[in-house]
């Protein structure tokens, strides 16, 4: 159920008594947090469980036009098709909530430490070098970000497969002992349209207290309303609560021309979940991209080992489409049935480019025209352009122009398509586990495999340099070798071999022989690299590569300009 009061808009989902179930990992045993989660669903399960249509069990030819197009109105908020994707977020929550809570047993002595210290306290001091909290926890959270294209149900599908869980757990006795505590398993709220750490603060409190009916917004989100002070007491709450898994919608609203900005807001977040161990998940549309390209890529600021992004773009025209497109088809309303030929498929296709919201639209607003204006009711490829046309006349020349494979300025339409250039560089620097859904995966596998070209390339260079040979012949070889044994399977032994007889033999690229794209990354990469390094002729690295050049080795060079004593020096 969603929940809305003025800007303050969270999901609500189901309480019960805690039962707890056998658990087959070592770490997780006798933890009555992670006891209490029911038991994973199979894929089957959870399809049959996700599985939504609207139902009508009646004879449509028996129905007037107005019933038929009033049920019409009931596809696209009761169709939902589960996909193999929707599986792969299920088991990323379900995996999340578990590992969250393996370093926060709440009958642990280190657990009770931090009640005793408090989370506040323990958010304010962050970590340390190690990982380890104030109280000397290491937590165990992970931070994932779900960023895709506007209308391909991400939020639909995190309000379907939240509440598959429990939202409150409530301990009343754990093995014969009195354990009365509330477990709140996840808190889902959207970030707030000022776009502040602050006002996600307020958010948080109203959605914890319209839950277990307490008073948090009252006492604290009007008092002291600093971004840092709302901050450290939403770690409190947070901590209080026993809070699984925070899942922030709508992230594309942060901004930093507002108060806490794109940095401020990421900081919290990591924080969040490595001093007090709370899962975080962010959703958001391509708009949000900017947030994770200027504050993760380039520094990975305390963020946890298990962070992850998961990229939706619109879906292929293969078998997910396929199911997806089928099973909407079923819901016809015209007094004849249109069966889904190849023709049609394509044509759906081509006027929606395979984004779920605009064909669940198109096919209602098809029926209608269907209904309303052709004698015989049949749905035909010239319909559906006709329709397409007129309903989607806003999108179309962006859509033609994606079609063609133009690129879009993102300014024109942020939430369609990402600014490719930027998001390709950012997938080649990124060190953390992305995985992309859709049509950007094929891009995606091409920019993989010239990141594993680069780093296999740069390993050969790296030998033959060592070997003596020049940078720029190097190179050549480099590429040489790993064109050579593309496919092969990489077996470092046999091409090491094969740059040492290169290097051996002496041999020279062909002048006309043109350098790869790869090839240029590294130059550039590395041209780059010699730039940043001009040295003052005073800096001790300076005074070593002079002293290479003269064939001396570091100790004589540094002893030559005073910076070495002679050994008798002090006695």
């Amino acid at each position: 159920m969603i929940k809305e009061q003025g800007r303050y808009i969270y999901l609500k989902g189901s309480q019960i008594k805690a039962t707890y179930y056998p658990q087959i990992v070592e770490e997780y045993q006798g933890n009555p947090f992670i006891e209490a989660l029911p038991p994973r669903l199979a894929q089957d399960q959870l399809y049959h469980m996700l599985d939504s249509v609207p139902r009508f069990s009646g004879d449509i030819n028996q129905l007037d036009m107005e019933d038929r197009l009033e049920l019409i109105q009931q596809i696209k908020p009761k169709y939902w098709k589960p996909l193999a994707t929707h599986f792969e977020r299920y088991r990323n929550i379900y995996n999340m909530l578990k590992i969250g809570y393996q370093s926060r047993n709440p009958l642990s002595s280190i657990y009770q430490r931090e009640i005793a210290i408090g989370w506040d306290n323990i958010l304010s001091h962050g970590t340390d070098e190690d990982g380890k909290n104030l109280a000397g926890n290491i937590q165990t959270a992970q931070t994932f970000a779900d960023i895709g294209l506007s209308g391909m149900g991400k939020t639909k599908s995190y309000e379907r497969l939240l509440r598959l869980f429990p939202q409150v757990i409530h301990h009343v006795e754990y093995e014969g002992q009195p354990f009365p505590v509330k477990q709140v398993v996840w808190l889902h709220i959207e970030c707030p349209s000022n776009k502040s750490v602050g006002a996600l603060c307020r958010n948080f409190y109203w959605a914890v207290d319209q839950l277990l009916g307490t008073s948090y917004y009252e006492d604290l989100a009007e008092k002291d309303g600093r971004a840092e002070v709302l901050a450290k007491r939403m770690a409190k709450v947070a901590g209080n609560i026993s809070l699984g898994g925070l899942f922030i919608d709508e992230v594309q609203r942060v901004h930093k021309g507002h108060s806490g900005g794109e940095e401020k807001m990421i900081d919290f977040i990591t924080e969040l979940t490595n001093s007090l161990g709370i899962p975080i998940v962010m959703i958001g549309t391509f708009k949000a991209l900017y947030l994770f390209k200027t504050s993760l890529a380039n520094s990975r600021r305390g963020i946890p080992d298990g962070y992850g992004e998961n990229i939706t773009d619109r879906m292929k025209d293969d078998l997910q489409w396929d199911i997806f497109l089928k099973g909407l088809w079923e819901l016809q309303y015209t007094n004849k049935h249109t069966i889904l030929t190849e023709e049609l498929k394509a044509v759906m296709y081509y006027h929606t480019l395979g984004i779920p919201d605009f064909a669940v639209k198109l096919f209602m607003h098809v029926q209608c025209r269907a209904i309303i204006y052709e004698d015989d009711e049949v749905i035909t490829a010239e319909l559906i352009e006709k329709v397409a046309n007129k309903t989607f006349r806003l999108v179309q020349p962006i859509f033609e122009r994606i079609r063609g494979g133009e690129d879009i300025d993102p300014s024109e339409y942020e939430d369609l398509k990402p600014d490719w250039i930027t998001f390709k560089e950012y997938l080649k620097e990124a060190q953390h586990r992305i995985t992309i859904d859709g049509h950007l995966s094929e891009e995606h596998k091409l920019i993989l495999l010239q990141h594993n070209r680069r780093i296999l390339i740069e390993q050969l260079l790296t030998f033959a340099m060592k070997m003596g040979c020049a940078e720029e012949v190097a190179l050549t070889y480099a590429e040489q070798v790993e064109l050579h044994n593309r496919g092969t399977g990489h077996d470092m032994e046999v091409l090491y071999t094969e740059m040492a007889r290169l290097v051996f033999e002496g041999k020279t690229a062909s002048p006309n022989e043109p350098i790869s794209e790869v090839v240029e990354i590294i130059k550039k990469r590395r041209n780059k690299k010699s730039e940043s390094l001009e040295l003052d002729e005073n800096d001790i690295r300076y005074i070593v590569a002079q002293g290479k050049i003269d064939n001396l080795s570091v100790d004589e060079a540094l002893r030559n300009v005073g910076l070495v004593g002679e050994f008798c020096e002090f006695v």
